[in-house]
């Protein structure tokens, strides 16, 4: 094996492994592969391969090797100077949404409430520190843009996040606390306690939003579904009032098919 670059040292070993992982079990390559992959966002639809290597982390020639084997394999097209995701990168998420009974499960309770209420709809599971969404509604009028199918939010700090990370176990949620969003214990004790969470003003003045938990089968929590909206749009009464029952109801009748 040839030794490492100076940058691509220090990544592996800043690395922290779960327990039990071997670290000759782990690919580095694997690891710099999807990360280059993962370096790619609404904000970054297109990267040189010394800004990829510089987001995450390692040296300019590692990610040189990641980026021409994604271009080989078809999941990254350069212009000659930058490079781009290709669609295919899509069959990837498409297998997950496919194989994942809560995005097919929950993509028609999305589109009935989005409906009954003119506002977007979405369903979300915890990745990171993030909530990803996996199933979608937003109305007509609205503009869709960067908001469909694999948007991320903070998990800190939206409604969606809070009701995720108030129902992992006492020790995984602490990770999530502090910090630049300054989110508390006692917050995570009122959404468990409330069984939703509202936030409004926290990532869009004037906007605000309601979640809940959504509980499968056998009462594990696997997601959170909810609606936002302006305050004009729909009331602070109506969102904790109204929309609060009709999303609870609709977990409650979807739980026996989430298995």
């Amino acid at each position: 094996m040839g030794r490492l670059a100076p940058e691509d040292e220090q990544a592996r070993r800043a690395r922290t492994l779960p327990d039990g992982v071997n670290p000759a079990d782990f690919s580095e390559a694997l690891a710099r592969g999807l990360a280059v992959l993962e370096a790619f966002g609404t904000d970054r639809d297109r990267l040189t391969q010394a800004e990829a290597a510089k987001l995450i982390g390692v040296s300019r020639a590692t990610v040189r090797r990641a980026i021409l084997t994604l271009e080989f394999l078809g999941y990254l097209r350069s212009d000659g100077r930058s490079y781009e995701l290709t669609p295919q990168v899509m069959a990837l998420s498409g297998r997950y949404l496919g194989s994942n009974p809560v995005s097919s499960v929950l993509q028609p309770s999305c589109d009935r409430i989005g409906a009954r209420f003119d506002a977007p709809c979405s369903v979300a599971v915890l990745n990171r520190d993030d909530a990803l969404i996996v199933a979608r509604f937003v109305p007509d009028h609205l503009i869709a843009i960067g908001t469909g199918i694999g948007f991320r939010t903070p998990a800190r700090v939206s409604s969606l996040g809070r009701v995720l990370v108030a129902n992992l176990p006492e020790d995984e949620a602490a990770a999530y606390l502090g910090g630049a969003s300054g989110l508390t214990e006692a917050e995570l004790a009122e959404v468990r306690s409330d069984g939703y969470s509202y936030v409004a003003d926290d990532i869009e003045a004037g906007k605000h939003s309601i979640a809940v938990p959504v509980a499968r089968w056998d009462g594990r929590i696997v997601a959170a579904l909810h609606v936002g909206a302006t305050k004009e749009e729909i009331s602070p009464d109506r969102m904790r009032g109204e929309v609060l029952g009709v999303l609870l109801d609709e977990v409650a009748q979807r739980q026996p098919q989430l298995i």
